[in-house]
């Protein structure tokens, strides 16, 4: 039996899963090591018609509304994990991986018996770094990632502890998901992934980088870098993270942040959201 999943979620990125899911299947152990899942987050882009005419054979699961990335993928870990997974793959569908990625992925995670590993990830098909490792900086609530526009050199060759993993690509063991339970809908967007293996970590995890596995990443194609939707959720979940990890005086320095920057609609509405306990979409 099969005990590998590739969750990939989609939402209004028809060309790029249809891409995503092509590169999956060329893949070393496709339907033999791993089996891959497609939730589609309500797209009515076309997406559905398009995967169920390329993609006949692989599972396909279409939600009623755009539950966003935490609800999305929270409804392929629960359809996996009832079926027997013990390590599931969250794959963003604007992802192209390597033939051999999901395989070392897999071997790399029982080497170092991770509960948690990310990969190498490039922007699109060049060599410049998107993902070599998570830092988190807990005094101002920020993630970023490192190596960040920096051309791969090899110098992020060591696979080493991160602080997070990305969920643009996160190997997951089920045995994480058994003991702290599934990704904290109430962010829907962004800093869930922080969240996630912070929780982990918490739990006695560990979480882990791998050179030796590489992904080629389209960065915010459904979000829009920059945009107001993404200046929404960052600011509110960053908020959000912080009343969960952080101090009070950090908690209280965002606070005053968030109060300075009222005058730009998105994020007052993050701040208000935030204050008033509305989560999920932010309907910017």
């Amino acid at each position: 039996m099969i005990k590998t999943y590739v969750v990939v979620l989609n939402y209004k990125v028809k060309k790029e899963v249809l891409e995503c899911i092509k590169s999956l299947a060329k893949s070393v152990g496709f339907n033999k090591d791993f089996k891959v899942l497609v939730i589609d987050n309500n797209s009515a882009d076309g997406s559905v018609e398009a995967l169920k005419k390329k993609f006949p054979k692989i599972p396909l699961i279409v939600t009623q509304k755009n539950l966003g990335f935490t609800g999305g993928n929270n409804v392929g870990i629960k359809y996996v994990l009832e079926r027997g997974a013990e390590y599931i793959l969250i794959l963003n569908p604007d992802t192209v991986v390597e033939k051999n990625a999901v395989e070392n992925l897999l071997n790399e995670t029982k080497k170092y018996q991770s509960g948690i590993i990310g990969p190498k990830i490039y922007f699109g098909t060049g060599k410049k770094i998107w993902y070599a490792g998570g830092i988190l900086d807990m005094r101002n609530v920020l993630g970023k990632h490192r190596g960040v526009d920096e051309l791969d050199s090899g110098q992020y060759n060591q696979a080493e502890e991160t602080d997070y993993v990305t969920g643009a690509a996160m190997l997951i063991s089920a045995k994480v998901f058994n003991k702290i339970g599934l990704f904290d809908e109430r962010y829907f967007l962004y800093y869930e992934d922080a969240d996630f293996c912070m929780r982990a970590k918490q739990a006695g995890f560990k979480v882990w980088y791998t050179p030796n596995s590489l992904i080629h990443h389209k960065n915010a194609r459904s979000t829009g870098l920059g945009s107001p939707l993404q200046d929404y959720y960052i600011t509110r979940n960053r908020m959000l993270f912080a009343s969960k990890f952080a101090p009070f005086r950090t908690r209280f320095a965002l606070f005053r942040e968030a109060l300075k920057n009222m005058g730009i609609p998105a994020r007052r509405k993050a701040l208000l959201d935030f204050l008033m306990g509305n989560f999920n979409e932010g309907n910017i």
